[in-house]
């Protein structure tokens, strides 16, 4: 096994999702696994870049379809992070984008080589403990500037690196890990292993070799059954019954 403790962005890790993934190791090892540490060179903030414009390019295409589908333009049914983003994916051209996915597709081969030794390795999910519902949707002057980006189409901004960069820190913050798999196709799971001092689960992903679903199935059993989390309960409150009114 392996574990990767890098973000590919850059960005702060929260110690409660740094406890999970040593609470993930230490179960890991339990169970007779040898850990070792690695880095993910190939895995960087171009690489994350090169998926972001991917994802826009295909919400662009999405859009084109539905708009066809529905004889009539969607964007008005759309969330407004959504239309940025069609808008956005819009602005590159078949060349760029082909390079793009090539160069996504050779780091996927770089990392699938790397990381072939390995029957798993292990890597956050989320940055950071959950958060309460609407505690991701923008505020103030992330709001100001995706209202502008739509409204004014300003979108042709993001084609600007450091604009590109920090919409990605600011959309891919709380959860960016995922996005590896996502180009390189691996078998990832989430294992439920860790519980906040607050009472909120952490998971840790364990990614697999291309078509070695069966390995990682194996480990996760595994490691739900080190953890205890086939016993563990959600604490639940029964409201008390309303009382009759005299």
């Amino acid at each position: 096994m392996a574990v990767y403790r890098k973000s590919p962005l850059g960005l702060a890790i929260s110690a409660e999702t740094m406890a999970a993934l040593d609470k993930a190791v230490s179960l890991a090892r339990d169970g007779g696994h040898s850990i070792e540490e690695i880095d993910l060179p190939m895995i960087d903030r171009s690489f994350m870049a090169d998926f972001a414009r991917s994802v826009a390019s295909a919400t662009a295409g999405f859009v084109r379809g539905e708009n066809v589908r529905n004889g009539r333009p969607i964007g008005p049914d759309l969330e407004r992070s959504t239309r940025v983003l069609a808008r956005f994916g819009e602005t590159f051209s078949a060349g760029e984008l082909y390079a793009g996915l090539e160069r996504l597709h050779a780091a996927s081969r770089n990392l699938i080589s790397w990381t072939a030794k390995y029957d798993a390795v292990l890597m956050p999910v989320i940055a950071h403990p959950p958060l309460k519902v609407g505690a991701m949707n923008p505020a103030g002057a992330d709001e100001f500037l995706e209202n502008a980006l739509d409204r004014l189409r300003l979108t042709r901004l993001l084609r600007i690196e450091q604009f590109l960069g920090q919409l990605m820190d600011k959309s891919l913050w709380f959860t960016h890990w995922p996005a590896i798999q996502n180009v390189t196709g691996q078998p990832s799971i989430s294992l439920p292993v860790h519980v906040t001092d607050a009472g909120l689960p952490i998971g840790i992903q364990a990614a697999g070799r291309p078509g070695d679903e069966a390995t990682l199935l194996s480990f996760a059993a595994q490691m739900e059954k080190l953890s205890g989390w086939l016993d563990r309960r959600a604490p639940l409150r029964r409201p008390e019954p309303a009382r009759a009114a005299a």
